[in-house]
C-alpha cells in the first residue's frame, strides 16, 4: 500500500515535470516568433540551455546576449523566460 508521503511525492514530481515541459515549450515558442535572421543563433543558445551540459550554460547565455544585443525589447523578453532565469541563477548572475 502506498503511503500518503509517497503519493504526495509522486504528485509533486508530476507537477514539476509538467512545469518544466511548459517552460521548455514557452522558450521554444519564443524562438519561433523571432525574425528569421535571429532564429538560428537564438535557437542554438536556448536549446543548449534546455538540453545542454552544465559547462555550456555560460556560453549559451553569452551567445543569447550577443544575438539579442541590438534588440533590447527581444532581449528583455528572453531574460524573463524561466529557462534563462534559471541559467543565470545557476551561474550566480542576475
Amino acid at each position: 500500500m502506498t503511503s500518503f508521503f509517497q503519493a504526495w511525492r509522486g504528485r509533486q514530481a508530476e507537477l514539476q515535470a509538467a512545469e518544466w515541459t511548459e517552460e521548455r515549450e514557452e522558450a521554444r515558442l519564443a524562438v519561433d516568433e523571432l525574425p528569421e535572421a535571429l532564429r538560428g543563433q537564438v535557437r542554438r543558445a536556448v536549446e543548449t540551455l534546455i538540453e545542454g551540459r552544465d559547462e555550456d550554460v555560460k556560453g549559451a547565455l553569452d551567445d543569447l546576449d550577443h544575438a539579442l544585443e541590438p534588440h533590447p525589447d527581444l532581449r528583455e523578453r528572453f531574460h524573463r523566460l524561466r529557462v534563462v532565469d534559471d541559467a543565470q541563477s545557476f551561474l550566480g548572475e542576475s
